[in-house]
């Protein structure tokens, strides 16, 4: 299967990103033959506020939560979140693997999603964890570290 994408406009015009490369897959794969074309919407990426939120206040909120009051520990505690809910099947050789929170790699309802399952988590796992929302903090003030 092949994915280009389109964009159509309000009177109904459509155009495509690669429409050579829309030909000539077509001709590789359908050429005298039927075909159907689907289509759905494109997934909005993550936000920046999203992992702004995440990383600036989730973890930080969990990590004081644990009795990490060091930032410098605050990346640990993600790497345990992360491995926890990111999980993928270990590869070929037994090695463990995680998703990605790129934003190239997850959509914002992914992202949301990841969020949601965290706090759910801590606030129902870890005795006196609460965390705050994102209508409670500023997040153009809150400071993102960018843990990979």
């Amino acid at each position: 299967m092949a994915v280009f994408k389109c964009f159509c406009d309000d009177v109904g015009r459509f155009g495509l990103d690669d429409p050579k490369g829309f030909a000539k897959h077509l001709e590789a794969k359908f050429k005298g033959q039927e075909f159907l074309v689907e289509t759905k919407h494109v997934p909005k990426r993550q936000g920046s506020q999203s992992m702004r939120y995440l990383r600036g206040v989730v973890i930080p909120d969990v990590a004081e939560a644990c009795g990490y009051s060091d930032p410098d520990d605050y990346a640990q505690v993600w790497q345990g979140l992360a491995w926890k809910f990111l999980r993928l099947p270990d590869g070929e050789f037994g090695e463990p693997r995680r998703r990605s929170t790129a934003k190239d790699q997850m959509t914002q309802a992914e992202i949301t999603a990841l969020i949601d399952q965290i706090i759910t988590y801590a606030e129902t796992s870890i005795p006196g964890c609460k965390i705050r929302r994102p209508e409670d903090v500023a997040l153009d003030d809150v400071y993102d570290p960018e843990w990979k």
